[in-house]
């Protein structure tokens, strides 16, 4: 086989309902010079099974297995195993279009200096495996030059939803090795830490506005809203990493999508039965009493009538912020759609 123009990373776990359909849509894919990396981790179901039959014979497909660890650890399993100059990450449960290569590789051959490719994505909110929500997040044709300038308009592109994933991204395999970046072992925002330490090293970068990728997130089974005790701290990390690879130039912004992932750490918490009533209220009142939130409270941005709402929500009497609070989780697990809707304009 010639050595791959492209490496497909895809962790796996517990996917025996999606991954065939997944991989069915990876091998019809318009570009002949790909690798695939299915990351096996852990699945405890007929996942391993079913994708060693449907790839037998396929050379561009490779089946790795690990010890359950998360999507970032897979991912890193995979990352010291590729072969090809670009790296794209993809999840088992979605799917890219057909032609997502072939596009990249148009792309790099007009601009080889590149060091990323950002793409337009569709994403979906499913509620019990139906279409409750769908948005298309769409990228601006430009192309950024130099690193001051990709890197000031940072908050921006994050505000439009562009920036946390890594799904809808073409990474250059030499950057991600020569500096050594990996995705923590969080169990969550680990993709958005990875993509803040990819940022500091690219000059040229190019916004391309097609559609390349369908996201489907499940609003009450997502791994997103999951709980696990230190999401808050990643969410805080990310915000002052975020201020630090930016000069803190649009800290107000940062503060106002702090504000926002926190609403979405405080339901995983209200929705978990892994912590009773009382550890729930004292996580809650540790997040609401942390430095950054009582900084980001202060500073936030109220650009917009969602912004402006969740500032005042952090600025309510504590027991009145709970009521809301308490209401909000109940509309994400049970009508994922209208909570989707109220994410829209943020």
């Amino acid at each position: 086989m010639v050595e791959p123009k492209f490496s497909i990373i895809i962790p796996v776990y517990n996917a025996e309902a999606t991954i065939t359909r997944t991989i069915n849509t990876l091998k019809e894919l318009d570009y002949p010079n790909f690798e695939v990396l299915l990351v096996n981790d852990g699945s405890t179901d007929k996942t391993e099974g079913i994708i060693s039959n449907i790839i037998s014979g396929d050379e561009r497909f490779r089946l790795l297995s690990k010890e359950n660890g998360g999507p970032g650890l897979a991912r890193n399993y995979g990352i010291e195993q590729v072969k090809g100059d670009y790296i794209l990450f993809f999840d088992a449960d979605d799917f890219p279009q057909k032609t997502i290569l072939d596009d990249y590789s148009s792309i790099i051959s007009a601009n080889p200096k590149l060091d990323l490719i950002i793409s337009s994505f569709n994403f979906r909110t499913l509620n019990q495996e139906k279409i409750a929500d769908e948005k298309n997040y769409l990228v601006e044709e430009y192309i950024y030059d130099n690193k001051e300038e990709f890197l000031s308009n940072m908050y921006e592109l994050m505000n439009k939803q562009l920036m946390y994933v890594v799904w809808n991204k073409c990474y250059r395999r030499d950057v991600i090795i020569n500096n050594d970046i990996r995705f923590k072992n969080y169990r969550s925002c680990e993709d958005r830490i990875f993509n803040l330490d990819y940022y500091k090293h690219c000059s040229v970068v190019v916004m391309n506005s097609k559609i390349e990728y369908v996201y489907n997130f499940d609003g009450g089974l997502g791994i997103t809203n999951q709980y696990n005790e230190n999401k808050f701290a990643t969410f805080k990390e990310f915000y002052e990493r975020s201020n630090a690879i930016t000069n803190s130039g649009d800290k107000p912004g940062m503060a106002a999508l702090l504000l926002k992932g926190t609403v979405s750490v405080i339901f995983s918490i209200l929705e978990t039965d892994m912590i009773d009533r009382q550890q729930k209220k004292v996580e809650i009142n540790s997040i609401l009493s942390d430095s950054s939130i009582l900084e980001a409270k202060k500073i936030a941005t109220s650009a917009t009538i969602a912004k402006k709402i969740t500032k005042l929500l952090f600025n309510m009497p504590r027991p009145m912020f709970m009521i809301v609070l308490n209401t909000g989780a109940f509309i994400e697990m049970k009508i994922p759609g209208l909570m989707a809707l109220l994410k829209r304009n943020y």
